[in-house]
């Protein structure tokens, strides 16, 4: 099973993270791990529906977490594009979920 760094996800939400510090944690707790920007939304989506979490400073909103996913892929396609000359790809929606409805 991965490793989810709820720390990283909470701060990361609540606009409390530098981007270097971002992109460091994407690739330790995502990269690292095989994992990618949909299994982030994926540990959103646990976070806010799990009572230990709901809590904490408030609840993370739609709009929080979108934020935090859309400034992670901005990060990394800008990191991406300055090393490789590549970028992420569409194919994850991350507008569209919601805590009651999923994705």
């Amino acid at each position: 099973m991965a490793k989810i760094n709820t720390d990283y996800l909470l701060r990361l939400a609540n606009n409390q993270i530098p981007d270097e510090e971002i992109l460091t944690g994407y690739m330790r707790d995502y990269v690292a791990q095989g994992r990618n920007i949909g299994d982030m939304k994926h540990d959103y989506m646990r976070i806010s529906s799990n009572i230990k979490y709901i809590n904490l400073d408030g609840t993370l909103s739609n709009l929080m977490i979108g934020r935090a996913l859309t400034k992670t892929r901005q990060i990394l396609d800008k990191y991406l594009i300055f090393n490789f000359n590549c970028r992420t790809t569409d194919d994850i929606e991350i507008w569209k979920w919601n805590q009651n409805g999923g994705d």
